[in-house]
Order: structure tokens, then C-alpha cells, then sequence
């Protein structure tokens, strides 16, 4: 006796997709009412969420991980730039003031107009 038979016994070949689409259809459209079919759905179901919960978590956990170490690492990196970016700022202030007050100052000639 051989244990190896095609599904289908009247073709003489391996079986086609409408085949095996005969015989699934009637087992996926089965309705469960209660029992132990319905609770053996849900243990495959919730088998198959705790599988996927452990490796989602830890990309989850990776994940913000990072985005901590590069909030921290632009936080320390404000803190040490802003008093070099002060400083250039006050230079760049100081030197400007300096540029304006030696131009020709327009009020200061039409004083002296008026007083010769």
C-alpha cells in the first residue's frame, strides 16, 4: 500500500490549483459556533501575536533608543556651539557698529554748516 496518493484520485498527475482550491474552500468558510474548534483558532492566533510581539518590541525599543542618543547628542552639541555662536555674534555686532560710526556722518557736516 502506498501512503503517498494524490489528493485528487480520478487525475493522473499531481494536482492543479482549482483543485486544491476545492478542498480548502470548505475549510476556510467554516463558521465556528463555540467549542474547542474556535479556542484552537484562537491559540493559533495568539501563538502566532506572542511570536511576533518579542522581535517588534525590541525594533520598537532600538528605535527609540536611538532617537534618545541622537536628542542627547544634539542637545549637548547646542549647549557647547551657543557660546561661540554668541560670541561671533557679539563680534559681528561690534565690528558692524564700528564700520557705521566711521561713515560720514551727515548730520554732524550740517551742524558744522550752520555754525560757520
Amino acid at each position: 500500500m502506498r501512503t503517498t496518493e494524490p489528493l485528487n484520485h480520478t487525475a493522473s498527475g499531481p494536482p492543479h490549483l482549482g483543485d486544491a482550491a476545492v478542498e480548502i474552500v470548505p475549510l476556510v468558510s467554516t463558521v465556528f459556533a463555540a467549542g474547542p474548534p474556535v479556542l484552537l483558532m484562537w491559540v493559533g492566533t495568539v501563538l502566532f501575536a506572542l511570536l511576533l510581539a518579542g522581535p517588534f518590541l525590541l525594533i520598537v525599543t532600538v528605535v527609540i533608543a536611538l532617537v534618545a542618543v541622537a536628542g542627547v547628542l544634539m542637545l549637548t552639541g547646542a549647549i557647547l556651539a551657543s557660546p561661540y555662536l554668541l560670541i561671533r555674534h557679539f563680534r559681528g555686532r561690534s565690528a558692524q557698529r564700528e564700520h557705521v560710526s566711521e561713515r560720514w556722518a551727515p548730520i554732524a557736516s550740517m551742524a558744522a554748516r550752520a555754525a560757520r
